[in-house]
């Protein structure tokens, strides 16, 4: 494994989380019509799979007794919650301010405690509550549990296998939205990317050049351009990471050129951070004499692409300071407890 194609991997998900930030726009317009904007809810598959393939790449065989599946699940617990933790917090407190503390279900107090649990995305909601994206985290963190609980086994290729199957039977045959399910069935969702990616972490490494990074692109955005067979969407990623992974090009290199990695470093910031930059546009725009209408803000083409412009930036900015001051102090924290090690049951007796 070389870590310079992880990087690249790593920008993949930066241009995915942007993708979908820029989705959840509420204007309909000019930029409605790009379908990598239009269709970007799709990308969400992208990172249950990239996850899935790095966490077995990385973890599959370090996995096999109960202090190391503690220290493997401290430090994933430690790498999604603390942002979770500090954007629910703001979200909170901002609708306390505005009166709007349960005055709807996205906003109920018992929603706050399942997304603190991270089971918001378990189907325990109606709907999607405080910060909405974040349905998908809650997933990713019982992906992790159920990932150390398997990776140890014999047969775990096989249970990856029937994992992705059981995902993508019950999407099909159960979920009302399908492959594009969030905060019901959503889990199943998250189970076949996740275990799709795991499986192609199983594959034999192998260079093609940069010809086969052109064609996974292209399927890539050939996929998000007509979003037709939604449960498809596993195995398109899926056959993209494993590309980038191995394989080099001048798309691996663009994608390696640090602006862009940047935007890697800062993917997990930009998906969170997100509703809230859209809540203060949201807030500001009236006063700025746009008009809303059916959840949507009515602009013209030029002031529809100062939007986009002022968003993304604030958004690019912002990422840029959760991941220095809540990223990476939270991530630290819990790294250097699981580094010390779980205490022992005497060292635990010796304190009471």
């Amino acid at each position: 494994m070389q870590s310079d194609r992880f990087v690249a991997l790593d920008s993949w998900r930066g241009i995915c989380a942007l993708l979908v930030a820029l989705f959840h726009v509420p204007i309909i317009g000019v930029m409605r019509q790009v379908t990598l904007v239009s269709n970007g809810y799709l990308f969400v598959d992208f990172f249950f799979v990239l996850s899935g393939f790095v966490i077995a790449t990385v973890y599959e065989r370090r996995l096999g007794d109960a202090d190391s599946t503690w220290r493997f699940l401290l430090r994933r617990f430690g790498r999604l919650w603390p942002l979770h933790a500090a954007m629910l917090v703001l979200l909170v407190a901002v609708a306390v301010v505005q009166g709007d503390l349960a005055a709807d279900e996205k906003h109920s107090v018992s929603a706050i405690w399942t997304n603190l649990a991270m089971l918001h995305g378990l189907g325990t909601e109606t709907q999607l509550t405080w910060n909405g994206p974040s349905w998908s985290i809650g997933v990713e963190w019982t992906l992790y549990v159920l990932f150390a609980f398997v990776a140890p086994l014999r047969q775990r290729v096989w249970i990856y296998a029937a994992c992705v199957a059981a995902g993508a039977l019950v999407l099909a045959l159960k979920a009302p939205f399908g492959a594009a399910s969030t905060y019901d069935f959503g889990a199943y969702r998250g189970l076949a990317g996740f275990f799709t990616g795991a499986l192609v972490a199983q594959a034999p490494r192998r260079t093609m050049g940069p010809w086969a990074q052109y064609a996974a692109v292209a399927a890539v955005i050939a996929f998000v351009q007509f979003a037709v067979g939604l449960l498809a969407a596993p195995l398109v990623f899926g056959v993209a990471v494993y590309v980038f992974a191995w394989s080099d090009g001048p798309l691996s290199r663009a994608l390696n050129w640090r602006p862009v990695a940047r935007l890697g470093e800062w993917s997990y910031s930009i998906y969170m951070i997100h509703t809230a930059v859209l809540g203060t546009i949201w807030a500001v725009a009236p006063r700025l004499g746009v008009e809303q209408a059916m959840g949507q803000l009515q602009v013209g083409v030029g002031t529809e692409l100062l939007i986009y412009a002022v968003y993304t930036a604030a958004l690019i900015g912002g990422s840029a300071v959760t991941y220095t001051l809540i990223e990476t102090p939270g991530r630290t924290w819990f790294n250097r407890v699981a580094a010390a090690g779980r205490p022992s049951a005497k060292a635990v007796a010796a304190k009471l």
